[in-house]
Parts: C-alpha cells; structure tokens; sequence
C-alpha cells in the first residue's frame, strides 16, 4: 500500500479509524426545512465511500427555537427530524467510516431591546454571547450542549467535535483579545479555557467517558494581541487534562479567516508546525489541518511525528475518492482542488449551492450519475477547452464514440491563462487533471484541426456538442480600436505589457487579478469600473485577500467610472458625480466579461438534430461552470 503513515490504522478515544484522514467540517447548508435531503445523504455516501475514515458532521439545532438559523440547519429534537440523521449514519457506517457531531453553540444571539455592545439589525438587536452572557447563561449553555452530546450518542454518531476555532463563541472566550469579561470565564487563561474544560467535563459525565471527544482548537488567531501558540499549548494540556480525546490544531478568528480557511494565496500546509507544537505539549493525538493538499504531504506530516491525523474538507470536496486512490498508488488520478473559494464558499452557486470549481458533481451526487448510454452514438466536440475535454471525456465513460476537434496546436482553451495572475499557479492542475483524464479515455484528439461546416457535415456525426469559449467585448466608444487598446486575454498570451501607466477597463475578476500581475513600483495601474463595486463576483475572502494586494501596490481604482473616448495617449472618463476625468495611459488593457463564441454552433443549429453548446460558447462563466454544463449534457445525450 502507499503512503503507509497515512493508510495506517489509529484511535481518538476508543473510536478506531480505519486510516489517518479526517473530512473536516464542511457545512453543505443542503438541509431542507431542517430535515436531511437526498442530496445530503448522497454527498457524504461519496466521501465515506471514497476512503475517509471519520466524517465531522455539522451541530444540529441544540436549542430551538430560540439559537435556530433557519430551515438550511439540521434539527433533531423531534424524531421527524432525527430520522433522516440516523439514515445519514446508517449510509456512513455501511462505508466503513465513522461520523462526529461537530458539538457547538451560536456565537450570537437576537434579543429584543438594545444591551451594551448590541449590533442593530432590522427590529432587532444581535448581541455576542462571548461577553454579554451571564455566567448563569453561560451554566445553561453548557447544559444544552452537554445534552446534545448525549442525543449524538443515543442517534449513533461516534463522538463529537467541539468547536472551539473559527471565531465562533469558545474560541471567542480563549481569546485575550476578544474576551472582555471580569468574572470567572475572563482575565487570566485558565479563566478564559473554564468553559471548554468545564464543557468537555460535562460531557464526558453526561455521554460517558468513552465516548470520543475531539476538540478544534484555535492554536493561533493571528492578530495583535491575541491568542499565540504559547497560550493555545496551555490550553492544550487544561484541555487534555479535562478529558479530550484528541486536538485539531486549528487557527485564525473571524478577521484573519484566510488563515483558517487558506487561499491559493497561501503555501501548502500553512497550519503543520502549529499543530507540531501542540503535539509536543500533549499525549492525546493531535490533528494537523490546513490546506494538505497531497498524500505526499500528509504521509510525511503523520511520518514525520508532527500530527497524528490529518483533517481536510475541501480536498475531499474536489475527489471524494482522494483517500482510495491515495492508498492504490493512483496519486495522478486525484482530482485535486485548487483553493480558489469560488463555488464552495458562502451561497455557492445558485440553484446548486455549495459545490466545487473542478469537481461538477460535488453537491449533484444526488441526480448525476454516470451510466452508460442507452444507445451509443458517434459525438463530435468541437473545441478542446475545459467544457470540450469534460464532456468528450464522460460521454465516452458512458460508451459514445467521441471525437474532439481543437483548432490550436494545443488544449486548455483561455484556462491555460488562469495559472498566470500572482498565486494563481495551482490552476494549472485543472487542465493537467483533464489531461489526464483524456488522455486515458477513448476519445480521439485532433489537434490544429479547424471546425469547418462543410467537414463537419461530411462528418455526418450522430451528435454535436459546441465548446467554443467566449470571445472578448470591447465597449463601444471612441478610440477603442486604437493601436492604444488591447484585450487582457492578449496580454496574457505575450506575457507582457509595456508601458508605465496602464488603465484597464474592467474591476472583475479578470480585470483586478491581472492589475494585480503588472502593478509594481515603476508602474502605475489604474483600473475603471462602471458598477459601485470592483470584483462584485468573487467570494468575500479571495476578495479582500486581492483587494489589498491591489492596495499594497498602490493600484488606483476608480468605480461607478466609465471611459467616454480614448484619444492619443488620453483616456477620457466620467464619474457618477458627472464629473470629467482623463489618465495618461501607455496601454488600455480591455478586461470586461466576455460574450459567447457561438458562430459556429449558431451556423449548425438548424442542420445537426442534437446540437448542444457548453461551457462559454452557451453562457460565460468560471471554470466551475464551464464544466458543470458540459457534464450535464454529457449525461444526458
């Protein structure tokens, strides 16, 4: 077997894992009325079958109605509810994996009248428990969540995750910085740790003491004057002492989530030495998280003594099948993410929710299924982007006989650009991925290979699927065709730009990361926005991570801005005051959203009886998108 530290067998309590990986919490949000669905059921049936040995499962409602988020929270305080849990177990269990409750409490709670640090919210007021709670309060916390270790147990979770991290209300308590409080639960660390030691004591007495406890603990929020590693290996051996089973060495609060959740911005495995430390300061295991993105890593982090277990999410999200094919030697055939937070952050993507950039299935396990085809029919795919390569390579899974056509001399389609832009490299390994993956199917590749109408009826296939990708869109005003003027997809391909003032229209995505790329100290970028707002679509973490950056590099940014004409070495603008502005400007970069590609398939609709466009030739997107829509087709025709 490979990775032979990692494909290990071990124990958290007296809970035996079949191997050292651990799905960290990964809150889907896919409840409906607080009930599990189908589509939550499916999701984790493909992690647990996929080789994760335990699975830390999202807190119901301990409280309801008064800590209740909303029908997307599970409940379990009534058998109506409770049911669906127990199936969801049920499914894990007969995967040879196990499951945690993540065990914790609102940080927050909406009261009626304003109290002394209260935020306004509507005809509301929402008050931070960490300080505002009584300590008789605070007593009846504890009970609550003593009482829902105790519910996990008697429904059939193997133990329970307190949630002391994040930002969330213990790790709120932990901190010097956050932690206000005079009483017992403030002031010196053994105050501040009171009510998670008195917790995991609770629970112990409550649940028994052999049923598992594991604790998340905030090792380092990284803030002036908060919690250090120094104070967290304290907290560590309270915690031990008082009866846990096992730490994740967790870290960041509320402002520095980029750190607990890393961006491609961060290196891999931000997070091992914290958790080094804190093995050395307790017996119990110790487990390590934090953008562990490769069985080579995680087999050293376990070899080497620096954790016991490694704990990932977002890895399992991308490949729920990482463990498995980990274990068989099949390192090339992990689908890997990339840490882009694109599509599995905040609301996700409508209509689907929390789901995955290179993963299309994530989030869909519930109704997209690969199976062969009723009838096998000859396809042709015209065009070798991320959509062409995805649906050529399912509908021949599916036993089609498929040919791709890709005009250049190479694949990738504008995704050969995404790993360009300052941190963008782990892009790159969603084309080595569908490489990969074409490469080992039956589809045939036809590179150079221009789609001609006339070939193409010769070719007389069964079926059509168009992946053309966008083109670029200028707006039309004047001077924008002059030499001036050029499109970021351009740049891109020359990896150059000349000149020292640099306007680039366009505050999306595109448009800030490539400021991002050539702002520097003899260079000045301004980029022009028409909405309010630069980077509207990108999720909020890689946004403010890419916002200061632009900040950092004095990158000028000018919203609710349009450019009016653009004359010589001038770029006239007007702002939402009507006022009237001009740049200097070298060069014009144009990096506005694109707009379909779909000469070609608008040419064959109305002679080819199953025609389907995909990915940027039917609707502009990301990545994600691109390959969703391709899958979609594919496991249909």
């Amino acid at each position: 077997m490979s990775f032979p530290h990692l494909f290990s067998p071990a124990k958290i309590g007296g809970c035996f894992l079949k191997n050292r990986i651990i799905m960290a919490l990964f809150p889907t949000k896919y409840a409906t009325e607080s009930k599990v669905t189908p589509k939550i059921t499916e999701f984790y049936r493909a992690r647990a079958r996929g080789g994760a040995a335990l699975i830390i499962l999202d807190c119901p409602c301990l409280d309801y109605p008064r800590a209740y988020k909303g029908p997307h929270e599970l409940r379990f305080d009534m058998e109506e509810y409770a049911t669906g849990i127990k199936e969801l177990l049920n499914v894990i269990h007969k995967e040879s994996s196990k499951a945690f409750m993540q065990l914790n409490y609102p940080k927050e709670r909406v009261i009626e009248q304003e109290v002394a640090g209260a935020k306004k919210k509507e005809d509301s007021w929402i008050v931070s428990l960490a300080n505002a709670m009584s300590l008789d309060e605070a007593d009846e916390i504890l009970e609550i969540m003593a009482g829902g270790s105790v519910k996990a147990r008697e429904m059939g979770y193997d133990g329970v995750e307190i949630q002391a991290s994040y930002g969330d209300l213990i790790a709120q308590l932990l901190s010097p910085v956050l932690n206000k409080r005079s009483d017992d639960l403030g002031g010196v660390i053994e105050n501040r740790a009171l009510f998670l030691t008195r917790l995991i004591k609770k629970v112990k007495a409550a649940a028994g003491r052999d049923f598992p406890v594991m604790i998340k603990l905030v090792c380092d929020e990284f803030v002036p004057g908060g919690l250090d590693i120094d104070d967290s290996r304290k907290i560590a051996g309270l915690v031990e002492d008082a009866g846990a089973d096992a730490i994740v060495a967790n870290a960041g609060n509320k402002s520095t989530k980029f750190i607990t959740i890393p961006t491609h911005e961060s290196p891999p495995g931000p997070l091992i030495d914290l958790a080094a430390q804190i093995k050395k300061s307790v017996s119990i295991p110790v487990v390590a998280i934090g953008k562990i993105n490769s069985p080579d890593m995680a087999d050293q982090i376990i070899g080497q003594g620096k954790a016991d277990f490694v704990a990932m999410a977002r890895e399992l999200v991308a490949d729920p099948d990482f463990p498995q094919k980990a274990a068989s030697g099949m390192v090339d055939d992990i689908n890997r993410c990339v840490f882009c937070l694109e599509d599995c952050s905040e609301k996700g993507v409508p209509g689907i929710g929390r789901c995955c950039t290179v993963n299309p299935f994530a989030g869909l396990e519930y109704c997209w299924k690969i199976s062969p085809a009723s009838k096998k029919k000859s396809l042709l795919v015209i065009g070798g982007g991320p959509g062409g390569m995805q649906a050529a390579v399912i509908a021949g899974k599916r036993g089609h006989d498929v040919e791709l056509w890709e005009q250049s001399d190479q694949l990738g389609g504008q995704a050969r650009l995404a790993s360009i832009a300052p941190f963008k490299e782990e892009m790159s390994e969603i084309l080595r991925y569908l490489k990969y993956s074409l490469n080992k199917s039956n589809v045939r590749v036809s590179l150079g290979h221009k789609a001609d109408l006339t070939e193409i009826i010769a070719f007389a296939p069964d079926m059509i699927i168009v992946a053309t990708g966008s083109r670029s869109r200028r707006p039309p005003v004047p001077g924008i065709d002059s030499d001036l003027v050029t499109d970021a997809r351009q740049v891109y391909e020359s990896r150059a730009v000349t000149g020292q003032n640099i306007v680039i229209i366009g505050g999306g995505d595109i448009g800030c990361e490539t400021a991002d790329w050539l702002a520097g100290p003899e260079r000045k970028v301004t980029v022009v926005e028409i909405l309010p707002k630069p980077l509207t679509r990108m999720k909020k973490i890689p946004r403010e991570r890419l916002l200061s950056r632009l900040s950092e590099k004095k990158v000028a940014i000018l919203t609710e801005t349009q450019v009016t004409c653009i004359q010589k070495n001038i770029v006239h603008l007007i702002n939402k005051d009507c006022e009237n502005l001009s740049l200097k400007a070298d060069k014009v970069i144009v990096a506005i959203h694109p707009e379909p590609e779909d000469s070609l398939f608008q040419s064959l609709k109305d002679k080819q009886k199953q025609i389907f466009a995909v990915g940027d030739a039917a609707l502009p997107g990301n990545i994600g998108s691109a390959l969703r829509s391709a899958t979609d087709v594919a496991l249909k025709i």
